[in-house]
């Protein structure tokens, strides 16, 4: 098969084919200044909303971490509402870790099957 190179840029107003056939429609994205309190070993906590105009209940979302993070923190985020994104922030050490205050962003991605 033939591979096609392009730079820029791609714009569509019908949507994006992906692999598994699924239509991207739209990628929504927002950031924010979060900071988690101090976590205890095998916990979580999540952060307060960000808004992302557009965003339902199980569109997938990924998370965009500050530049550095401690070790033993994993972060998700999730849609827990319409229009309404979290960061949930996991200690997966046996010791408590104070989170540093940073910028997350959150991209959220509109799909069809």
């Amino acid at each position: 098969m033939a591979r096609s190179s392009f730079s820029g840029p791609v714009a569509s107003t019908n949507g994006f084919i992906g692999g598994t056939g699924a239509t991207l429609t739209s990628v929504l994205k927002a950031s924010s200044t979060i900071d988690f309190t101090s976590l205890s070993a095998n916990t979580t906590a999540d952060s307060s909303d960000i808004t992302v105009t557009g965003a339902a209940v199980g569109d997938p979302v990924l998370v965009g971490t500050p530049a550095s993070i401690a070790a033993g923190l994993v972060f998700t985020g999730y849609v827990s509402a319409a229009n309404t994104v979290k960061v949930r922030a996991a200690n997966v050490t046996a010791s408590p870790i104070d989170p540093a205050s940073g910028t997350f962003t959150v991209t959220v991605i509109k799909a069809t099957a």
